[in-house]
């Protein structure tokens, strides 16, 4: 039985030029026949434009696909499965984790109000820092520029962070920030970029107040006013502050009015002896 293009790119709803696109792919082979020489194909080639569109929607390449269709192997096949099962497991786990971020920033944004300016004792996650900035400046080498941007490749899972100094802030009532990149070390074991991330700062977990804030205006500063309350529950409480301010920047917006940040501050402290 013969099938000319036309009926072919109804019933398969491609059209003539996608159908043309599998032949020029080495999937499919037309035959040509009377003085038109109007294109025809037989039934197997339909088969074949259905399995490979089959695995074109698994997320092979018109490559991939005529090797799979033309093949004579039945293993190569099976194993070209098997790795593109591993993949999409991959995109899978990431999607998730993905999914999980967005989750967690939307949730900490709707209840950042209730949140303002109490300060919790909790402890801190582990996580990995890459700064970059300080006063303004950037403090990164030429060569450490391929490193951050490897890290900024992480994206959604690295976020902005600023370092303080607490001495300076009890010394002087102010405070000096330095920019960093963070991530969490439970998402570098998940991303498989443990290597990568140990190439910043580690800050193991530990026994942190938390605090959450929003700043305005245009310098991404931590202004000293909003270190007053881990100060105060940290004498009540007699708690040592062990480490500096470390921040989490999750949300910034409005940039044209002045900008807005929100911020969550973890001041790491343990019990005094």
């Amino acid at each position: 039985m013969k099938y000319h293009i036309g009926l072919i790119s109804k019933l398969l709803g491609l059209s003539a030029e996608g159908i043309r696109l599998y032949e020029r792919g080495g999937i499919v082979r037309s035959r040509r026949e009377g003085g038109g020489g109007y294109r025809f194909y037989e039934r197997p080639d339909i088969v074949s434009l259905m399995l490979a569109m089959s695995y074109r929607g698994c997320g092979f390449t018109l490559g991939e696909a005529e090797s799979l269709v033309n093949t004579d192997d039945p293993s190569f096949v099976a194993e070209s499965l098997r790795r593109r099962e591993e993949g999409l497991e991959a995109e899978i786990r990431r999607k998730q984790m993905i999914l999980a971020r967005l989750r967690e920033n939307r949730e900490r944004i709707e209840n950042a109000p209730s949140k303002f300016g109490v300060v919790e004792f909790c402890e801190r996650p582990a996580f990995y820092r890459l700064e970059f900035m300080r006063g303004g400046e950037l403090t990164l080498e030429l060569e450490d520029y391929p490193l951050f941007r490897k890290w900024r490749a992480l994206s959604p899972f690295v976020f902005p962070s600023l370092r303080g100094d607490w001495e300076k802030f009890l010394r002087e009532g102010k405070d000096e920030n330095a920019a960093g990149l963070a991530l969490m070390e439970s998402d570098a074991e998940m991303l498989g970029e443990e290597k990568l991330a140990r190439r910043g700062v580690y800050y193991p977990a530990c026994p942190c107040l938390r605090l959450m804030m929003r700043v305005e205006g245009r310098f991404p500063v931590m202004p000293a006013p909003y270190l007053e309350p881990l100060k105060e529950y940290a004498e009540r409480e007699k708690l040592a502050v062990t480490g500096d301010p470390v921040s989490h920047t999750f949300l910034s917006i409005n940039r044209n009015g002045g900008g807005m940040r929100y911020r969550l501050i973890w001041l790491p402290v343990e019990k005094n002896a």
